[in-house]
């Protein structure tokens, strides 16, 4: 083919519309992939982040002090900008987030800048805003001190005939943890109980309380409180049982220990220095009298036998009148009974309780005579009495405590405490 017939082909083409078009269209789709990609308009995207508020260890290194939040997170709206096809790319983890502590230099309360940037390697774009752009932090020294909980609560909500007993508490020291400039402030600690409608109160009252701090300029901010029975318990609320009580007079008694079988009804005769005592007590408790101590029969010789008892502190009862705090109890043993002496020796001891690496050796008693309280005319000896040491903690002094006791003792008792001297020494 001759050059000027390829000449005509190529005009052919070129003035072709079909061609032309077609090739326009792809010069122009080109033109925008390069212009939108090189020069082409900024855009803008919101991120949200959910960031632990943790600021560096610099402050407390340098200053001595710490730092207390409202709120332990914050959550953040950062608006970045850039080319379009960059800001598409960007991720929660191409940002960095820094809390600015530099320009702290004193105590109180200050507002720390939050600062967010591109830690991307391959991604370039601009930080435009970041919302909230601050936290509220208080800088101070760190205190802890502990406070007794006091209870507070309308006493007219018991009614009548009745009213509380002490309140008992799930909780009643707490400590409380914080910057030294505010805990200083805190004069109590204590807990309202909100009855609510309940009223004509006689039975016992629950409720969970909300924990208070008062004093003055004293404020709940930054303030930890944590129960003393376990520091790194944080609390909020503090339980309160309020006992309700019915006023009552109760005749006074005593309990005895070791009683033995058979011992008649009348056999003590028994007189108080106050023969009744003005008291509260729980209707649910079924309390008939106030025993005010126990007696040991070992205590009781024949004749008067006198014991002093504490009643201030009695299972169950709460005294009205807090002049009387003690009663005098007088146990009086009849002269139909009588004060036998048996005699006692070493060879009568029954060691209980033995450990097979050591032996035991009974040297003496602290008598020779066991007093056996009895019915006057009844016929004793040595065979009527049983002589047990538990030997199972070896004492230092190598005394130990025996118990005598009378064998099928009825209607008697062994009067007075009596002890043994023993040698122990490990087996070779």
């Amino acid at each position: 083919m001759s050059n000027k017939k390829k000449g005509i082909s190529l005009r052919k083409l070129i003035y072709n519309d079909k061609y032309l078009i077609g090739l326009a269209l792809v010069l122009a789709v080109l033109i925008w992939i390069f212009t939108s990609l090189s020069i082409g308009t900024a855009e803008t995207k919101t991120i949200k982040l959910h960031m632990p508020i943790e600021l560096s260890d610099e402050v407390s290194e340098q200053l001595g002090m710490q730092y207390y939040t409202l709120q332990d997170t914050v959550d953040l709206s950062v608006t970045i900008s850039g080319p379009k096809y960059v800001i598409g790319q960007v991720k929660e983890e191409d940002l960095a987030v820094k809390f600015d502590t530099s320009n702290v230099n004193r105590t109180g309360e200050q507002s720390i800048p939050i600062i967010v940037t591109n830690k991307s390697k391959t991604l370039d774009y601009d930080i435009s805003s970041t919302y909230p752009n601050s936290v509220q932090c208080y800088f101070d020294a760190n205190m802890s001190k502990t406070f007794d909980v006091k209870t507070n609560f309308d006493s007219t909500k018991a009614a009548d005939g009745y009213y509380f007993g002490t309140p008992v508490l799930s909780d009643d020291k707490v400590i409380v943890t914080g910057p030294k400039t505010y805990v200083e402030k805190i004069d109590d600690v204590s807990v309202t109980v909100d009855f609510g409608e309940a009223d004509e109160l006689t039975e016992m009252y629950n409720a969970d309380c909300k924990i208070q701090l008062s004093g003055s300029g004293a404020y709940d901010s930054y303030l930890s409180v944590a129960s003393k029975k376990a520091p790194d318990k944080e609390i909020n609320t503090i339980s309160v049982t309020l006992p309700i009580l019915k006023d009552t007079t109760l005749p006074v008694a005593v309990e005895y220990e070791d009683m033995p079988e058979d011992l008649p009804k009348d056999a003590l005769q028994e007189q108080y220095s106050v023969s009744t005592i003005s008291c509260g007590v729980l209707d649910s408790a079924n309390i008939t009298s106030a025993i005010i101590g126990t007696v040991e029969f070992s205590s009781l010789s024949v004749g008067r036998n006198t014991f002093t008892f504490d009643i201030t502190n009695l299972s169950g009862i709460a005294l009205n009148d807090n002049e009387v705090t003690t009663v005098t109890a007088t146990i009086t043993v009849p002269s139909t009974y009588q004060a036998y002496g048996v005699s006692i020796n070493p060879n009568m001891v029954e060691k209980q309780n033995e450990s097979d690496e050591y032996t035991y050796s009974v040297k003496s008693l602290s008598t020779k005579t066991a007093t056996l309280i009895a019915p006057r005319g009844t016929k004793i000896d040595k065979n009527s009495i049983s002589i047990t040491c538990d030997v199972s903690d070896i004492t230092a002094t190598g005394t130990y405590p025996v118990t005598v006791s009378v064998k099928d003792g009825k209607n008697m008792w062994i009067y007075g405490k009596y002890s043994a001297t023993i040698n122990v020494s490990k087996k070779k």
